[in-house]
């Protein structure tokens, strides 16, 4: 999914002019620079909120109703980086024998239906409204069987799964270690946890209080009984380099 595809597929979802939607990302390109140019605009939509950040309730409101999140990710998933990275994860789920696989934090569904198309028994979990209204029309369009869990609360989960992917997750969320622990209770004993993140550095979006958690993370990992199967270097150089962790539970 290169980025003109994914400008496509939004004007499509909406119905609206593709030289429309071309327009508008062109605009935001050429105004705001970074990585993906899309998420200057829901920084500005979440600073202009004043969110209260350690209010669940009110980070998942913000989410549930922006409408900039599904233009941020489909750009993010348009880039090469992201895709290696959610290739590099399927290979290493084929390799470990995966059966089923939790997106967490699904978003526009992109993992879950690469997931699925790779026959993987495939699930995606996010909070309901726009941007997960997206993801799972995404899921009918492509036509994968993917199963969508709605998170309505810090406690979503009921089933284990072989694998639990988290990208990108953690720093957005109120109390991170309560949401490790989740993840990992959900695992079934020989299963992998893939997670990527960044607590500091990053965007508005990411949490204030979590920041001391960038220093802190591998502790955090230990002390929710987790073990480091692989640390792997996804991009980025220095403060701004991005790690894929592989996690299993301690037996």
């Amino acid at each position: 999914m290169n980025l003109s595809e994914s400008l496509r597929e939004i004007a499509e979802y909406y119905g609206r002019d593709i030289q429309l939607v071309e327009s508008q990302y062109n605009d935001v390109a050429q105004k705001y620079p970074g990585y993906v140019k899309w998420s200057n605009l829901s920084a500005n939509e979440w600073d202009k909120m004043n969110v209260d950040e350690k209010d669940i309730q009110s980070v998942m409101e913000f989410y549930k109703t922006t409408p900039n999140y599904i233009f941020e990710l489909m750009e993010y998933h348009s880039t090469e980086s992201k895709q290696k990275l959610s290739n590099t994860v399927i290979e290493i789920s084929k390799k470990c024998n995966v059966h089923s696989i939790l997106d967490f934090g699904a978003g526009i569904c992109q993992d879950s239906i690469l997931a699925a198309k790779n026959s993987f028994n495939s699930t995606a979990a996010d909070i309901p409204g726009k941007t997960f209204d997206f993801g799972k029309w995404r899921i009918k369009k492509y036509q994968p069987h993917v199963s969508t869990i709605d998170i309505i609360d810090d406690s979503p989960l009921t089933e284990n799964y072989n694998a639990i992917t988290c990208f990108e997750v953690l720093q957005h969320v109120v109390n991170p270690e309560k949401t490790l622990l989740h993840l990992r209770d959900h695992l079934t004993n020989d299963g992998r946890l893939f997670i990527t993140t960044r607590f500091r550095n990053n965007y508005s979006l990411a949490l204030k209080h979590n920041e001391s958690l960038e220093d802190t993370f591998e502790e955090l990992i230990e002390k929710c009984d987790l073990n480091v199967n692989e640390k792997l270097h996804m991009w980025g150089e220095k403060e701004k380099s991005k790690f894929l962790y592989v996690l299993s539970t301690k037996n």
